[in-house]
This record gives structure tokens, C-alpha cells and sequence, in this order.
């Protein structure tokens, strides 16, 4: 593969990781930084000192950088949620293949803006859903797609984590809905838990990009915390191929477990979890696989360059058209909920974990794994401060706005 070449615009946050994970690629001789844009280089002076140590040139105005470099081959967008539509746009129209964070985008109007300037000036847009590249996932697709366990029933994911004050005043759009009049939807299903979601909708249509239209979206969005979107939800979707996906998340556990998905099929049950491992039982047998450890993030740098090079090998992991699903889920989960309601104090436990405050919700913990198993919604497993929701249809969903 030749050395590609490349620039990132945002080096905060997330996008540490993405510095860390071209910086490594560099030293393989597999990528070139060229140029990189922040507002606020001062605050990273440690990625801005390893950035221009090999060679790579800063800007603070991200559509000078792209339009000084005409070389890149691609450009990775890890800036906050609400940016990424306009400059993958302006990326791509300039030329550049691109590497964006996810989610691509908060509506589904937005989304369609991207695919379409993608398509329109034949660019690569690959979304930083990267449990999309772990070996075990992809081979659950392959076992799926096979027929391993008969035609596919339903999918459940659970995502437990323990999330603080600390997360929420880390800046300024965590937990918003809408910042400075943008759509940001920051909660459970739309950030730290998206990976989840995201591979719960691939596993319903068996990794087939083109299953990603929905027939209806019954969600409960709730929140302990003092912020505006969930910190607590559980989502029922009916995909128009039949598969039923049931999502439940929580960041008011009482410590972080691994997240897992199950999926059922007529002959038999199948399961991935984000410690790399998958689990088939049929009427064959059993049969689990761990691989461990993996650089996902730098699976998906390799997967983009080598689509970009020619190389051939895979298709792209998450290519923007796959994302179209999850960002029909998201809005139609706020269609569905109306409102993200809070849940009564008397059902909340504060507690300071060395120095850390969190707001904790052990009656959801105790039985968060049987209402998974059971399938239901949290009104309907009889919780005390769940609202029943209406399902709300998707067929040709094609604008969101936020309920009143």
C-alpha cells in the first residue's frame, strides 16, 4: 500500500486518539500527517507538539488548511457532534475522502446532505463506528449472513456504564439537545453507547447496509442527571425485513460492565460482546471465539487507506450510507419518547466516588438484564417511574425536528 496522506481537524478530546492512532501510522510509513486545524492548539500542547514534529502544519481555520493542502487524500473530522455535517461537506467538495467521528450527523435530513456530497463528488465517507472493524463482529456477520442460526428473530443489546458530574461539565454540548440553536442530542444512544446501537442494527440486517430503513420506533427517554437529554433509555425497533431490535442503556449503573448484544434466530442464538469475543449456540453445538485486545480505530485508518489505495480487500466498515439506520432510530427515538423525563429523586442514589459525584439508579441496575431478556419496554416491565410511549412510524422519514 502507498503512503497516504492525510490531515485532521480537531485534536481534542477523541481526537487524541486519532492523533495517537496517525502518529503510529507514521512510523510505519503508511501515512503522512500533512496539516492539522485547532482553535485551541495551546490546550493539546502535547498532540501539537508531536503533529508538527513530523512535519505537519497548523492552522486554526480548517477551510484554509483544506484548500492549502490540495495533496491530502483524506481528512478525519473528530471535532463536537454539530460540526461534522458542514465540514465533511466542504471536505468532500473540495476533493477529500473523510474519516468523521461518530455520529456523521444528528438528523436525518443531514445525513442525506452528506451521502449526497458524497456521491456527487465520488468521495469516501467511513464513520468512526469502529466495534463495526473488530474481528469477532465481523465474523458474527459472517455467521449470520451464512444461516448459522436459522432466519433472524430479534437483536437485544444492553450498555451498563457509570457516568458523573464530571462527564457532563466536561463541555459545553454534553447532555445538550440544542447548543447556540444546533441539534446536538447528546445521550446514551447517540454518543457513548452509540457503538452498541449501531452494531445491534447491523446484526438485524446481517451487516446489509441497504436493511436500514425501519417500520416503527418505540422509545422511553429519561434522565437522573440535570441535563436536557438521556442518561437512561430503551428503544424497540421494527425493521422492515421483520427483525425486532430491543436497545437498553443506562449511565447511572453502579460501575461500568461490558456491553453485549444477543441475537435469536429460528435455530438457534448468537452473541458479541466489546471485549472481542462471540458466542454461537445451535443445534450444532456451541462455539465461542476471543480474540482479545484490538486497535480498532486504527482498522478503520487501515480499511479507509486501503479503499482510498486501491488495494482492494474489504469494503469500508461504516461507510456514511450504513449510518442512514442508526440516525432514523435516533430521531425516531425522540418522535417515539415526545420528551426526556426525569425520574423522581426518590428513585435516585447520589454518591461521591473519590471526589466524583454521580446520581446512581439501582433499581434499574437489579433487573436491567431480565427486562432485557424479557424484551420489554420499562413501562411495561412494570417500573415505577417508566411512561408508556406510542410506536411511531418511519416510512419515509425524511426531515426531524424536535417535538414540542
Amino acid at each position: 500500500m502507498r503512503t497516504v496522506r492525510a490531515g485532521i481537524i480537531g485534536i481534542g478530546g477523541y481526537g487524541t486518539n486519532h492523533v495517537k492512532a496517525m502518529l503510529d501510522l507514521v512510523k510505519e510509513g503508511l501515512l503522512e500527517v500533512v496539516a492539522f486545524a485547532e482553535v485551541r492548539a495551546e490546550a493539546y500542547a502535547e498532540e501539537y507538539r508531536q503533529l508538527v514534529t513530523c512535519g505537519a502544519a497548523h492552522y486554526t481555520d480548517y477551510e484554509r488548511m483544506l484548500n492549502e493542502h490540495p495533496e491530502m487524500d483524506f481528512v478525519v473530522i473528530a471535532t463536537p457532534i454539530a460540526a461534522h455535517k458542514p465540514m465533511c461537506i466542504r471536505a468532500m467538495q473540495l476533493g477529500f475522502h473523510v474519516l468523521v467521528e461518530k455520529p456523521p450527523a444528528v438528523t436525518v435530513q443531514d445525513v442525506d446532505e452528506i451521502i449526497a456530497a458524497g456521491r456527487a463528488n465520488r468521495r469516501l465517507c467511513q464513520v468512526n463506528f469502529q466495534h463495526t472493524s473488530s474481528r469477532a463482529f465481523r465474523e458474527l456477520l459472517q455467521q449470520l449472513r451464512a444461516g448459522a442460526i436459522g432466519r433472524l428473530v430479534d437483536v437485544t443489546g444492553v450498555g451498563m456504564w457509570r457516568r458523573g458530574r464530571s462527564y457532563y461539565d466536561r463541555t459545553r454540548w454534553a447532555g445538550k439537545l440544542i447548543l447556540d440553536g444546533v441539534y446536538v442530542l447528546d445521550g446514551t444512544f447517540n454518543n457513548p453507547l452509540a457503538h452498541l446501537l449501531n452494531n445491534c442494527l447491523l446484526a438485524a440486517g446481517s451487516g446489509d447496509a441497504s436493511r436500514g430503513e425501519h417500520r416503527s420506533v418505540q422509545a422511553e427517554l429519561y434522565h437522573v442527571n440535570e441535563i436536557e437529554g438521556d442518561d437512561v433509555s430503551c428503544i424497540r425497533v421494527n425493521a422492515a425485513n421483520g427483525v425486532v431490535v430491543h436497545f437498553y442503556a443506562m449511565l447511572s449503573h453502579d460501575k461500568d460492565e461490558t456491553p453485549y448484544l444477543t441475537v435469536r434466530g429460528t435455530e438457534g442464538e448468537a452473541s458479541w460482546n466489546y471485549e472481542n469475543e462471540w458466542t454461537i449456540r445451535s443445534r450444532d453445538g456451541e462455539r465461542s471465539f476471543s480474540y482479545g485486545p484490538e486497535n480498532l480505530l486504527r482498522h478503520m485508518y487501515l480499511n479507509l487507506m486501503q479503499a482510498i489505495g486501491g488495494d482492494g480487500g474489504e469494503p469500508l466498515f461504516s461507510p456514511i450510507e450504513a449510518s442512514r439506520g442508526f440516525i432514523l432510530v435516533s430521531n425516531g427515538a425522540y418522535e417515539s419518547s415526545r420528551i426526556v423525563r426525569a425520574i423522581p429523586a426518590p428513585f435516585v442514589e447520589e454518591r461521591d466516588v473519590n471526589g466524583s459525584a454521580f446520581r446512581l439508579l439501582p433499581g434499574l441496575s437489579l433487573v436491567m438484564k431480565d427486562v432485557a431478556d424479557k424484551r420489554q419496554l420499562y413501562s411495561e416491565y412494570g417500573l415505577p417511574w417508566a411512561v408508556l410511549t406510542l410506536p411511531y412510524r418511519m416510512e419515509g422519514y425524511s426531515r426531524f425536528e424536535l417535538p414540542r
